[in-house]
Order: C-alpha cells, then sequence, then structure tokens
C-alpha cells in the first residue's frame, strides 16, 4: 500500500464517521497533513509517512 492510497483511505475513514462528529477536515496534501475540526470544537492534526 502506497501513501497516497493510505491517506485516501484515512480521509474517507474520518469523512464517513458518525461517531466522531467531524465537523471539518482540512488538507494539507504536499505536507501530507489533516486537520480535523469536530463539533465539539477540537483540533486535531495527523501527519502521514510511510516507514521503510
Amino acid at each position: 500500500m502506497g501513501l497516497d492510497y493510505f491517506k485516501d483511505t484515512v480521509f474517507e475513514l474520518l469523512n464517513d464517521s458518525d461517531d466522531m462528529a467531524v465537523k471539518d477536515i482540512q488538507t494539507k496534501d504536499k505536507e501530507n497533513i489533516f486537520t480535523v475540526l469536530l463539533m465539539g470544537g477540537s483540533h486535531f492534526e495527523l501527519e502521514c509517512r510511510q516507514i521503510y
């Protein structure tokens, strides 16, 4: 599995999750970073990188 496929899958999981109450997902594709804003006001930043 490549990094781009992994990022796409993570994005879809976050976007389709009803349990997490995701309000918005901002992507910085070149930096491999997702910023996730939840309905309750919390922000989380996810960095994806492949380890060899």
